[in-house]
């Protein structure tokens, strides 16, 4: 009976020993709590001996009221890291969502393409059930390398199997084209407004995003914020590191009082997976901005992905990404929407965790609690429940984005170790 209760308790907030937060008989719509018996370890009378009502909402603003004071203190180092689940509260499609829509493009009356893909690279049928792409991905490319090329029937007739994967990456990238969103309803936008806010003399904050839309660059746009995104300022615009060393300054009174005059609203932007309007142009290898790509410099969702990561522009990114999170004064990494499935995102943040003592974790995703998390995340949340360093919040972006407080202090914390284990 005792187990049975304790399958009933869910973790809305972790952060240490003393601040916690779960609740019994939970439902959540669209990653929302919207329903409650019980509030663990909360009063049930007030100071009046009257029945305090555990409800959604009070559990909501309790939550919201411990990680509102984790925001509120001072940090020096500002990084972002957003995932999957940031763009899908936007209409961003997961992984499942993709593998429903390579249904409908390989389909027709008569033919079910993508079935007949899976029965000829021999896909397993758990992996085939969990609507996996990047696992298929992976199989249709060792198929194709090292078994044979053959023609799968799809359709619109009979291809070439590496035709049809290519077919499957471009729908990955029209699929991943994503409008930009009402002001209402833009949390990209919501969440820089606020973090824009901090002093010039601040390091700038630190965007990084394993998406590939460009909604980072659309809310820059709506709060005319300037983004040093590691490309050039001449057209067409081309990629090099250094860009990321650059800043901007007011030149005109700059030096009245001996210290550069920082021009406000200006933020790095680190595509770790490439961009939608990424491309390579061939004939000098060299990385340019093109709205209309003809082949998008994407990593593609695949166990190759980690090998795409030591090529340029990537390899870049996660080097400035690595690097970030060793800065040794007071540095806190925010993930929205990440799901922990990298292995490569994954190691640099358990080395922070590990080796640097001034590095705050701060990790927002509705779904952190469910038995289906990655064993990575399982992993921090039994951290989280033994040091403050790190904070872990059952949130939708869009709430977060609303509910994220003014900044103020931090004090010194406790060191932790923690390894990750990548199923």
């Amino acid at each position: 009976m005792a187990e049975e209760i304790e399958e009933n308790w869910k973790h809305l907030l972790i952060n240490g020993k003393f601040k916690t937060l779960e609740v019994k008989d939970s439902e959540f719509e669209n990653g929302k709590l919207v329903s409650i018996s019980e509030i663990k370890n909360y009063p049930k009378l007030d100071a009046d001996n009257k029945e305090i009502k555990h409800t959604a909402e009070l559990a909501n603003n309790e939550k919201r009221k411990v990680y509102t004071t984790f925001f509120q203190k001072p940090f020096k180092n500002l990084v972002l890291l957003t995932g999957a689940g940031s763009s899908m509260d936007v209409k961003g499609l997961s992984m499942a969502q993709l593998w429903d829509e390579a249904v409908k493009e390989f389909k027709s009356d008569k033919v079910d393409g993508l079935k007949n893909i899976i029965e000829a690279v021999k896909f397993p049928k758990d992996k085939t059930e969990k609507k996996d792409i990047e696992a298929l991905l992976s199989q249709i490319e060792g198929f194709v390398k090292f078994s044979d090329d053959i023609e799968i029937e799809s359709k619109d007739g009979k291809k070439k199997l590496s035709k049809l994967k290519d077919l499957l990456f471009t729908l990955i990238q029209e699929k991943c084209t994503i409008p930009t969103p009402p002001n209402d309803a833009f949390p990209h936008k919501v969440l820089l407004e606020k973090v824009l806010q901090r002093k010039q003399t601040s390091p700038r904050i630190k965007v990084f995003t394993l998406n590939y839309d460009l909604l980072f660059e659309d809310a820059a746009t709506a709060v005319n914020a300037i983004v040093i995104d590691g490309f050039s300022y001449t057209f067409p615009r081309t990629f090099s590191g250094r860009y990321f060393d650059y800043d901007i300054v007011q030149r005109e009174g700059s030096k009245l009082k001996e210290e550069d005059n920082f021009v406000q609203r200006v933020f790095h932007l680190h595509k770790l997976h490439g961009s939608i309007n990424w491309e390579r142009i061939e004939e000098t290898g060299s990385v340019v901005i093109n709205e209309k790509p003809k082949k998008a410099l994407m990593v593609y969702p695949r166990e190759a992905k980690y090998e795409d990561s030591y090529e340029q522009p990537f390899f870049e990114m996660m080097a400035r990404f690595q690097r970030n999170l060793r800065l040794n004064d007071d540095t806190l990494l925010v993930c929205i929407g990440y799901s922990f499935n990298d292995k490569h995102i994954n190691a640099a943040i358990e080395e922070a965790l590990n080796q640097n003592p001034g590095f705050r974790l701060a990790i927002i995703d509705p779904g952190f609690d469910n038995d289906t998390a990655s064993r990575s995340l399982k992993t921090i949340k039994e951290t989280a429940l033994q040091t403050e360093r790190i904070l872990m919040v059952s949130e939708t972006f869009t709430d977060f984005a609303n509910y994220f407080p003014e900044i103020k202090t931090y004090e010194n914390p406790q060191q932790v170790t923690i390894s990750l284990k990548n199923e």
